[in-house]
């Protein structure tokens, strides 16, 4: 990374992406510091599965939480169980850019 180079706040969704057949488990979204040309600050995830919407987090991404003061107080304050899509939309409404690779770099197809 450039030292000019500043991460962002930015999600990306893996069973949307161009390797998704890969992808297994309950729908998941991934949040953190990201750079544009690869790498990150920290990141966390959360995933829906059958009881809920679970925050996934190890020890290293308590700062990238810290980072994100908005995010917290928006999910805070969400008493439903919105599905992924309305938690897309969520993320976009308050400034996370969505990073999601949905073209192959190996074929250049999009998905």
């Amino acid at each position: 990374m450039e030292e000019s180079e500043r991460s962002i706040k930015a999600f990306i969704i893996p069973y949307e992406a161009w390797y998704k057949n890969v992808i297994s488990g309950n729908p998941r979204i991934y949040i953190g510091l990201y750079y544009e040309a690869g790498g990150n600050d920290g990141e966390f995830g959360i995933v829906w599965d059958g009881i809920g919407i679970r925050l996934m987090a190890y020890s290293d991404a308590w700062e990238t939480l810290r980072k994100m003061p908005e995010l917290m107080a928006k999910i805070d304050r969400e008493k439903s169980k919105p599905a992924v899509p309305e938690f897309v939309e969520l993320l976009k409404r308050i400034g996370f850019r969505d990073l999601t690779k949905r073209e192959n770099p190996y074929t250049r197809q999009t998905i």
